[in-house]
């Protein structure tokens, strides 16, 4: 449960981004929307992780829609550094997006299926899918 809330400038203060670097990553879906709308919205643990985890990404000269692909199927590499590593440490609350159809997305909180188990369960979708 997470509890801590940041506002955009203190989101940006700490993650040691500009307020118009999240705009555009939230614009290019690299970063996970803030909740609510105007101004009540809101960022939480999980954007400044995904932040961290950008520019981590950056720091190995990938360019955005790259890392932008990674954070939709969440490949985070455990090998890319220690700053990524230490993201995977607290992935309890990170989720992995996958596209299992056009139009239909799912989304798997990291800790509860490795990576052959979501193959899977998305195959079995799909054929559940095909039989409607």
């Amino acid at each position: 449960m997470e509890t801590t809330k940041y506002k955009i400038s203190e989101l940006a203060e700490a993650a040691n981004v500009t307020v118009r670097t999240i705009r555009y990553y939230v614009s290019k879906g690299l970063l996970t929307p803030p909740k609510e709308d105007g101004i009540y919205s809101y960022y939480s643990e999980i954007n400044l992780k995904e932040l961290k985890l950008i520019k981590a990404y950056q720091e190995q000269y990938l360019p955005l829609d790259v890392i932008r692909d990674k954070l939709l199927n969440h490949e985070v590499e455990v090998n890319l550094d220690s700053k990524v590593e230490d993201e995977i440490s607290n992935k309890e609350q990170l989720f992995r997006k996958v596209m299992v159809i056009p139009g239909i997305e799912l989304s798997i909180r990291e800790d509860v299926l490795d990576k052959a188990k979501i193959e899977t369960l998305v195959n079995y979708i799909k054929k559940v899918i095909n039989n409607i």
